[in-house]
């Protein structure tokens, strides 16, 4: 039922009529009845009595009259909690069929709490605030969620351990769903690995000393690796003692992944400089094939002779160029982003223009501690001049990268796989930081710490999927940005006339599109509080 405005020619003049309309559905078509006819318009505005009856409607109408009051000013909120995020993560989390599934994991009674709302909310706290479970207990009465209210910091431990226990049940169940969804064979897989330090000793048996990526070669660690489909859909997470090697990782992981899941081959694609040759080797031995990034200016191979074949570049892409080489049984696939050549080429010039004009009034000496500045800089006897040569090698690698593959998919096939990992390490980042284990300080068990890095590695999951739904409506929208502006939508609890009501703040910037990406409309702006929140589909 709605309020139109009804316009009528008569006599040569336009006159409005306010009416009350119903939609009704008659015989497989919609039609708009009329309800009743408030008058003119015009009239109605100048009497005075369209607010009048306005006003009136408003008292038999709880919910705006309680926004009236509200905004008035008469009433105190009885809280204010984040609401948002909780509306569109949970609707990812329902379509996962997690809630579903983590109960059925858990024998009923078995448990004082219950085991998937906690779970869900260790894996917001790792999207919205990473921090400690005592920090996640602390932070979850500051948000507006069903359950949450009846959580306690000793829930959460229990929940870690378990929810480690059941990885493998829910990995392999994700794993299926989207099997059926997206009937996509895994073929192609990435993995990438961290390190995540102790301060102490860490879990007996997990931490050990070993390579660090964070340079703490002095405190205890553990191996995290992520196993994820081309498009970046995460597919598995494995947790290693902190002294595993590279090798070990890779092949090992390679050889679960062939058990656990319905893999015809398996195909790693490798960062440039993640993996040495022996684990290229050992891949190979054991029958995977892999796609990895070189190093155009360490390898001789690449930097003499991929680099200066002829030939002309496929464009895949206005932002990906091909070219396919091929040196012996070795085949390298040479990628180029025009724009990357574009920004490449305007830097160095950049650098050659402070050169010359430091050179002109005698000041080069201050540039030459700069890495950048001095590697355009030929130095003989004290003087100092453009070293041309080096200016004329540079410009070979502007906008490039080299694969090197042993697979025989298409250039195109290997350079758009390899592209995802520019998407995919950026996913990769967002993991450390909703991890935000490290530095570990407690002295936990096994199960705790490594419940905590699966969490994160669900928290990735709804990230992915709610990615993966914006970029489908076409959206490009910066995540911080997206975070903040849901955040900002909250409930606000009211009590009016010996009832409680809940009222939401206005959709901010760019959180409405949030709510389109996962089939919701925003909840009414006020409605009685009579257990869960109303929410509506799109």
């Amino acid at each position: 039922m709605f309020v139109r405005v009804k316009r009528v020619m008569a006599q040569g003049r336009r006159y409005e009529y306010l009416q009350v309309v119903e939609t009704r559905r008659e015989g497989g078509r919609v039609k708009q009845h009329v309800i009743g006819n408030l008058g003119r318009l015009g009239d109605l505005v100048a009497s005075g009595d369209l607010d009048r009856v306005i006003e009136g409607l408003v008292e038999h109408s709880r919910s705006l009259r309680l926004l009236q009051r509200y905004r008035g000013g008469d009433l105190v909120a009885e809280s204010d909690k984040v609401w948002g995020p909780v509306l569109v993560f949970e609707r990812l989390w329902e379509e996962l069929g997690l809630p579903k599934l983590l109960r059925g994991l858990i024998q009923r009674g078995r448990l004082s709490f219950d085991f998937e709302r906690a779970v869900f909310a260790i894996v917001l706290q790792r999207i919205l605030a990473p921090g400690s479970d005592r920090a996640g207990s602390k932070w979850i009465e500051t948000v507006f969620a069903r359950g949450f209210d009846r959580l306690r910091l000793q829930h959460f431990y229990r929940a870690l351990a378990l929810l480690w226990r059941k990885k493998e049940a829910i990995e392999q169940a994700l794993y299926r769903r989207e099997l059926g969804l997206f009937n996509q064979k895994l073929d192609l897989v990435f993995f990438d690995t961290t390190t995540l330090y102790f301060e102490g000793k860490g879990p007996e048996g997990l931490a050990k000393l070993g390579k660090s990526k964070d340079y703490r070669f002095d405190h205890p660690q553990v191996v995290v690796g992520i196993v994820m489909r081309r498009d970046g859909r995460p597919i598995a997470c494995e947790v290693w003692p902190g002294n595993t090697s590279d090798v070990t990782r890779l092949t090992v992981v390679a050889d679960v992944l062939k058990k656990r899941f319905s893999i015809d081959r398996v195909v790693v694609v490798c960062d440039r400089g993640m993996v040495s040759a022996a684990s290229l080797r050992a891949l190979e031995e054991r029958g995977f094939d892999y796609i990895v990034g070189m190093k155009m200016r360490g390898l001789l191979e690449v930097r003499e002779d991929v680099l200066s074949r002829a030939g002309r570049y496929q464009v895949v892409r206005d932002n990906l160029h091909v070219k396919e080489v091929r040196i012996g049984d070795r085949r390298y696939v040479i990628c180029l982003n025009p724009d990357e050549a574009h920004k490449d080429r305007a830097d160095r010039e950049k650098i050659l223009a402070a050169l010359h004009k430091k050179l002109a009034d005698g000041g080069v000496k201050r540039l030459i501690p700069n890495r950048g500045f001095r590697r355009f800089l030929k130095i003989t006897s004290g003087s100092y001049a453009i070293d041309e040569a080096r200016v004329r090698e540079e410009e070979r690698y502007d906008g490039k990268y080299v694969l090197k593959t042993t697979t025989d998919l298409p250039a195109e096939e290997v350079a758009l796989a390899y592209k995802n990992l520019l998407w995919i390490e950026r996913l990769f980042r967002d993991l450390k930081s909703l991890l935000e284990t490290r530095p570990i300080f407690h002295h936990w068990v096994k199960d705790n710490v490594k419940g905590h890095i699966f969490g994160a590695f669900l928290a990735l999951y709804l990230v992915v999927a709610l990615r993966k739904r914006l970029e489908s409506l076409g959206l490009k929208i910066e995540w911080d940005d997206l975070i903040r502006d849901l955040s900002q939508l909250r409930a606000i609890e009211l009590k009016l006339d010996d009832e409680r009501y809940l009222l939401r703040t206005d959709v901010q910037g760019v959180a409405y599109a949030a709510f389109q990406a996962v089939g919701l409309r925003p909840p009414p702006l006020a409605q009685p509080l009579n257990g869960a929140p109303i929410q509506s589909e799109v």
